[in-house]
């Protein structure tokens, strides 16, 4: 009786089983490669999470705190640590997020400044966040809760999934350096204004999810003791006095934090070279705010005026 020799096919087996697990651990092990290496950047989120930011002043905002707040200019002004951790495209979700972590595992902040119209902001610039989902359970949850199941699971199974995105490069590229400076540096097209002047803007929007989110940031800071300042940031004047509804909006966003005061600079600059574009200011512009925001007592604790 004959019997057939089956060792071809383990050999195959056991050749595909070797080959998932070089591409599992090189996959585990470049990752961690990766991580090692961002964190050990001047990343804002990477000095949240090594707990090496100061306490003082947290700025939080999407791209409109960061080229409203310019985080150097601040803090000579006031003579305090100030810290920015905006970025482009995050929500008020997100804002929430970063402040309980921040809290966590820095010196608890004496006053955070959220800019608010990151309430409109959805889930669009998550994949540069994958990264530091290592680094934070609460982040994690988040990330994986806010994107598709498939992208979910593929960071899960795929580490290095999690890297693909400019927040590697950036920071990689500006090594040990802060990006505590980074702001626009260029001025608006004379082609850009003119065509403003003939457009109407959409409406300013907050989703539901953002509007439960700053009453958590609220409720937060309360409990921690942290003053909290509500922050409009300017506009390009003349793309903001065509924004429909607008005081409604303002309104809205006042009930929703409860009462709280809200601080509108959105027409505060009308210099028009101080902006980068219609919702974005510059250098310049982040400048000429600064003393604005001093002397109206933004930055002083214990000084929030009445609604």
């Amino acid at each position: 009786m004959s019997t057939t020799d089956t060792s071809p096919v383990w050999k195959r087996v056991a050749w595909g089983l070797a080959l998932v697990t070089v591409i599992f651990v090189g996959d585990r092990v470049m990752a961690a490669g990766l991580n090692a290496a961002m964190m050990g950047t001047g990343n804002r989120y990477a000095v949240i999470y090594r707990g090496e930011a100061p306490g003082g002043v947290l700025l939080l905002g999407n791209s409109r705190g960061v080229n409203t707040f310019h985080q150097p200019t601040i803090e000579e002004a006031i003579d305090r640590p100030v810290f920015n951790a905006s970025f482009n495209g995050t929500s008020t979700q997100f804002a929430e997020v970063i402040l309980r972590d921040y809290v966590e595992r820095n010196p608890t902040p004496r006053l955070v400044v959220l800019e608010v119209t990151g309430l409109a902001a959805g889930v669009n610039q998550l994949q540069n966040f994958f990264p530091f989902g290592s680094e934070s359970a609460r982040l994690d949850a988040y990330l994986n809760e806010a994107v598709s199941p498939t992208v979910a699971t593929a960071r899960r199974l795929f580490h290095l999934y999690n890297y693909n995105g400019e927040m590697l490069f950036r920071s990689l590229a500006a090594a040990g350096a802060t990006d505590q400076g980074e702001i626009n540096r260029y001025t608006i097209s004379p082609g850009l204004i003119a065509s403003t002047r003939r457009e109407t803007p959409e409406p300013l929007r907050s989703n539901p999810e953002n509007l439960a989110a700053l009453q958590e940031i609220v409720a937060f800071c309360e409990a921690n003791d942290i003053e909290l300042r509500l922050v409009i940031g300017p506009y390009l004047p003349i793309y903001r006095e065509r924004i429909p509804a607008y005081d409604e909006w303002v309104a809205s966003v006042r009930e929703a934090a409860g009462g709280m005061r809200v601080w509108d600079y959105s027409l505060a600059i009308d210099d028009e070279t101080a902006f980068a574009d219609r919702v974005h200011m510059n250098y310049r512009g982040a400048r000429q705010l600064t003393p604005i925001l001093v002397a109206d007592g933004l930055f002083d604790l214990d000084s929030a005026a009445p609604a």
